[in-house]
């Protein structure tokens, strides 16, 4: 039976992008030492992306449990979701550390990921609001 709440779509990929942020965030904060050399990216620039992505993720699964969503925070969300993806861009193809193949595949990866959790979370706010503006 389809849900009557029209931020389902919402919830959900709020909800996992938070996962997806906690999961990234604590590999990078425990294993950026290791993951570093492998990458080609300094450790310390991979625990402090960690350490950010932690609060980041408790901002998206609070919103994500809330009666009513903030769509102003959600919006947020999307915004830097996007940036993370247009960061990730620069940071392949102007070179900013020498990362490995190994490195450039996981910052592509993570950025798909972030990507599509972008979409999906502007695509809940959209159905969201055109379902609240029609009445249904």
């Amino acid at each position: 039976m389809p849900s009557t709440d029209p931020s389902t779509l919402l919830r959900r990929a709020l909800w996992g992008n938070a996962i997806f942020s906690t999961a990234t965030g604590v590999l990078l904060l425990l294993a950026g030492g290791v993951l570093g050399p492998f990458l080609g990216i300094p450790a310390m620039a991979l625990r402090i992306v960690g350490l950010v992505l932690l609060p980041f993720a408790f901002g998206l699964w609070r919103n994500s449990a809330r009666p009513a969503v903030h769509r102003g925070e959600a919006w947020a969300a999307v915004v830097l979701d996007l940036g993370w993806v247009g960061g990730s861009a620069a940071l392949v193809a102007f070179g900013l550390w020498p990362m490995t193949a190994a490195g450039t595949w996981a910052v592509i990866g993570v950025a798909d990921v972030v990507l599509v959790c972008a979409l999906a979370q502007a695509l809940g706010l959209v159905k969201s609001h055109r379902v609240m503006t029609l009445g249904h």
